[in-house]
């Protein structure tokens, strides 16, 4: 017969009260070592509390009696997958397949990292292998809709939609993910009512209040046209990324030449702008939406705390930019001009370094922000030469538009 505690810390995990089980099944645990399915619930609940170091080492030791348990490599991937570490994570769950090849689950999961890895037929292959096993498999259909609408196969994904809602029509993840596939596909009336109605099913899901934001933000059309972009580009690898990027850029150079030398010079400074809302725009287009829904009513409310801190550095700086442009002008100092291009300048590192999901690239874009701003505010105390100062700072900023790229 299991425990008291063992069986009071399975019914806390089932109501997702994960802290409180991790107490109660840690005392079943210790009053029988050799307890598989209290350490199990163990480690799903180290999980979910996002303690993976306490997981990963409750695993290991389940392991070490049973090492041939197809789920504890999943679970050990799914650790890996939130670590960042995806080359890890496949390799797990290649081994959970490997030791039980019958679970949709796994095929759903591997389907998910290919996709992440932007290799959308070879996931796609993995999907369809786990609804061959269960053709109802939630996960595997999600996915497999995503997969789709990426792979530009909108009638297969809309009907796997509706296959998905048929089927779970009060399952919240869902209507969440029908929403960001409706979202990919143009159609934001219909993203905005699933993720409505993923919200009304969980008001807590961060994946819906995400959607949600995102959606409402399309509203506007600037930004609309930058979500095609955004969701275009996260359909190419890489490497293709970086050909698009640098091919983008020699091909605004040879319209300068072409330009000068037809005598249409004057096309020249439109030229430019357009190149740099095409380039600096994904920099810029997130935090200049966030710090919209800041003043929105209700739209304040689906950001995070993340997302509400880079639309404050946007506005901060964009303000502080405009008035350092008027103090120029009714004062007649250069040193103000300095100042507000150096907020202008700022605005590509700080807010956006708010949204990064890797600690590190956060802190960087955050050091990097500050740095500059110091630069332009303090070099006059080490040259009386106001250009070297600007150049200094705008040679900051093309720089971290290349380097971020690479270290990102």
């Amino acid at each position: 017969m299991q425990s008291k505690n063992h069986l009071r810390g399975v019914q806390l995990f089932e109501l997702g009260r994960f802290q409180e089980a991790i107490t109660y099944l840690s005392d079943a645990v210790s009053e029988s070592v050799y307890n598989y399915a209290s350490k199990y619930y163990l480690a799903l609940c180290f999980f979910n509390v996002s303690d993976y170091g306490k997981s990963s080492q409750m695993i290991d030791e389940l392991l070490q009696e049973t090492p041939n348990e197809g789920n504890l490599f999943f679970l050990k991937a799914q650790i890996a997958s939130r670590l960042d570490k995806l080359q890890d994570a496949i390799s797990l769950v290649n081994q959970s397949i490997e030791l039980d090849p019958y679970q949709a689950d796994y095929f759903g999961f591997k389907g998910a990292l290919l996709m992440d890895k932007k290799k959308f037929e070879e996931a796609l292959h993995f999907v369809n292998e786990g609804l061959q096993l269960d053709p109802k498999n939630s996960a595997c259909l999600n996915i497999r809709a995503r997969l789709l609408t990426k792979l530009n196969r909108k009638e297969e994904a809309n009907q796997t939609v509706e296959h998905i809602l048929y089927d779970n029509a009060e399952d919240d993840y869902a209507h969440a993910n029908v929403g960001w596939v409706s979202l990919e596909s143009g159609d934001t009336k219909k993203a905005l009512h699933h993720f409505k109605q993923a919200l009304q099913l969980n008001p807590n899901m961060q994946y819906a209040r995400e959607g949600m934001a995102t959606a409402i933000k399309s509203k506007n059309l600037l930004y609309k046209w930058y979500l095609k972009y955004a969701f275009w580009m996260s359909k190419q690898s890489s490497r293709n990324q970086w050909f698009f990027i640098i091919g983008l850029y020699f091909a605004y150079r040879l319209g300068v030449k072409v330009l000068e030398a037809s005598d249409l010079t004057f096309l020249i400074i439109p030229l430019v702008i357009v190149y740099l809302v095409f380039v600096l725009g994904g920099w810029i287009m997130e935090s200049l939406s966030n710090t919209i829904l800041l003043g929105d009513s209700y739209g304040k409310y689906l950001l995070t705390d993340n997302e509400k801190y880079s639309g404050y550095a946007f506005g901060g700086l964009t303000l502080a930019g405009i008035l350092g442009v008027i103090a120029f002008f009714t004062f007649n100092d250069p040193l103000y001009m300095l100042w507000g291009f150096t907020c202008f300048c700022a605005i590509l590192p700080l807010p956006g370094s708010f949204l990064r999901s890797s600690k590190r690239t956060r802190m960087i874009g955050l050091c990097y922000g500050i740095a500059m701003l110091c630069v332009g505010f303090l070099g006059m105390l080490f040259t009386n030469d106001i250009m070297l100062v600007g150049g200094i700072v705008l040679g900051m900023m093309v720089v971290y538009t290349w380097l971020f790229n690479f270290i990102s």
